[in-house]
């Protein structure tokens, strides 16, 4: 044998060589980086998770309020009315007199 036919050879292994090294550490990249995104979306979605539950619970608190301001609302307008009815009962007797 001689090195006009090693030569080539030789090239062929390094270069397949380097070929397998570049794949190899291509798909361990995205693969990393898929984890990572992963990672990411998870977590985005735990932070919007518990967004939501917050605002449900603030929204929980203001129907809540809401409610409690129209009971309110209704006993003094129920007042009100008992006050007019006091009112004009005392006007008729005024103008009894």
């Amino acid at each position: 044998m001689n090195i006009d036919t090693l030569m080539p050879l030789a090239i062929a292994l390094v270069g397949s060589a380097g070929l397998w090294s570049f794949l190899t550490m291509r798909n361990k990249l995205n693969h990393e980086k898929s984890m990572s995104d992963d990672a990411r979306s998870a977590q985005f979605n735990d932070t919007l998770r518990e967004q939501v539950e917050r605002l449900s619970d603030k929204l929980d608190k203001v129907i809540a309020d809401k409610e409690q301001l129209l009971v309110e609302m209704s006993d003094m307008k129920a007042e009100l009315a008992q006050a007019n009815a006091t009112i004009k009962h005392l006007e008729e007797m005024l103008r009894s007199r």
